[in-house]
């Protein structure tokens, strides 16, 4: 299934409907730190220009004030060698949901989204919400 970019950038603040894990909660002031992670297939050809594209998005999204992301490359076995993934991390759910309304009303990021979705170089396979149950 194809996601569009869109919905890969607006997803990445958007509140979703999982409740934090009330044990881990009582760990963390304020609820458990959570992680989003997108997993994105590119060609090998395509990852420079997908790399730069997201520089691109990384230097937007810190002029509005949000969060650096990282983007990581799975290697060594299994089936997710050559994917890549994206991941913003969050102090918790409040965090992580604050910005959704000015993420998606950004005409920068709008701009850059539908660029993305129009270039065909990457497809988000999947995204996660991870939350920390660290003891």
């Amino acid at each position: 299934m194809r996601l569009s970019c869109l919905a890969f950038v607006i997803g990445l603040f958007f509140v979703t409907s999982f409740a934090a894990d009330r044990a881990a909660a009582e760990h963390h002031e304020g609820g458990p730190k959570v992680l989003q992670v997108f997993a994105i297939d590119a060609d090998a050809k395509d990852r420079a220009a997908v790399l730069t594209r997201l520089k691109a998005l990384q230097d937007i999204l810190s002029k509005e004030g949000q969060p650096a992301f990282r983007v990581w490359l799975a290697s060594y076995a299994g089936e997710s060698v050559g994917r890549m993934f994206l991941t913003v991390e969050r102090a918790n759910y409040a965090d992580f949901g604050s910005n959704a309304v000015k993420v998606g009303a950004s005409a920068a990021i709008q701009k850059w989204a539908n660029e993305i979705n129009n270039s065909g170089l990457a497809k988000v396979v999947s995204q996660s919400l991870l939350t920390e149950v660290t003891p």
